[in-house]
């Protein structure tokens, strides 16, 4: 299982702490909707833009 961070990075992890601060930025980037951030992150175009943009 791998975790794509707020910033789009794929990572193998991510430790406790890290993971806060990640949310936390998630649900602060969308002033108008924050509790969307749990369904855009799990949107299939995010997951191929962040795939694409890891990769080479």
């Amino acid at each position: 299982m791998h975790y794509i961070d707020s910033s789009g990075r794929i990572r193998e992890g991510m430790p406790l702490l890290g993971g806060l601060a990640d949310r936390a930025k998630g649900l602060t980037a969308d002033a108008f909707a924050p509790a969307s951030d749990g369904i855009r992150d799990h949107l299939m175009n995010n997951y191929l833009t962040a795939l694409r943009s890891n990769v080479g």
